[in-house]
């Protein structure tokens, strides 16, 4: 896993464990404490989504930077081939005059 995956499973079950004990130790009514579970529950989903929206744009970030990287490469690689075949082509006609 890398390095983010493992930050989003521990928050997941730190999340999990908190809510686990709010219920356990909750010394207020049922209904009262049902309403903060709830609410608990928006903003560990709007967390969530915001998370998933930064790993989504530095993956994008990446990929983009990655495909560059690879463009930039292959045509070097291209330009390579095509002047050394220039310079074989070049040397075959001097060998032959």
């Amino acid at each position: 896993m890398t390095r983010t995956q493992d930050a989003a499973v521990a928050f997941a079950f730190g999340a999990l464990a908190g809510g686990v004990a709010a219920l356990l130790l909750a010394p207020e009514k049922g209904e009262v404490t049902r309403k903060r579970l709830k609410e608990g529950a928006k903003g560990l989903i709007e967390h969530g989504e915001t998370f998933a929206c930064e790993v989504r744009g530095a993956a994008e970030g990446a990929l983009k930077t990655a495909t560059g990287t690879v463009r930039r490469q292959a045509e070097a690689v291209r330009g390579a081939v095509a002047e050394g075949a220039k310079v074989y082509r070049e040397e075959l006609d001097r060998a032959h005059a």
